[in-house]
């Protein structure tokens, strides 16, 4: 039997702000009611192929994963883009840089969200099998978990159960 729970944290939309990034590029594509073009989207990434080392962080996010690592067994799940093949790396030293030592081997890069294995899945889209997780998935941005501060919440709470 785990000691701890299994807890999978996405990296984009969820610890860290590809959107932020993106408008920063270009200012005239905005997320949010209306999604942008996605091929305009993949365009500026496959332009700015090193931009994933550079994402700014989602508010709360990193503390509130530091926080509960101490409660979890965390693992980072993430689904880089296959035309941009230095986001395979650049995700790596993204979670290196923010979260440090502890982090080693702690990064899956995958398509197919819902092949691992746990209890619960923080991801802010249900894509590449996020909805499928068969685990709990904590749909973050979305009225339920809207931000970290619920989210870290909620996992803390799961705990006295």
């Amino acid at each position: 039997m785990r000691e701890k729970k299994i807890l999978y944290v996405d990296m984009d939309g969820v610890i860290a702000n590809f959107e932020a990034a993106i408008h920063r590029i270009n200012p005239n594509i905005v997320f949010g009611v209306d999604a942008p073009d996605k091929d305009e989207v993949d365009q500026i990434v496959i332009n700015n192929p090193r931009m994933f080392t550079s994402l700014p962080a989602i508010e709360g996010g990193i503390e509130a994963v530091k926080r509960l690592a101490e409660h979890y067994e965390i693992y980072f799940l993430s689904s880089p883009m296959w035309e941009v093949p230095q986001s395979f790396m650049d995700k790596r030293l993204w979670i290196m840089g923010r979260f440090g030592a502890w982090t080693k081997k702690r990064l899956i890069l995958t398509h197919q969200k819902d092949l691992n294995i746990g209890d619960y899945l923080v991801d802010d889209r249900t894509a590449n099998g996020a909805g499928n997780f068969t685990g709990k998935h904590l749909l973050f941005g979305s009225e339920e978990f809207p931000n970290w501060v619920v989210v870290e919440q909620y996992l803390m709470n799961e705990l006295k159960k």
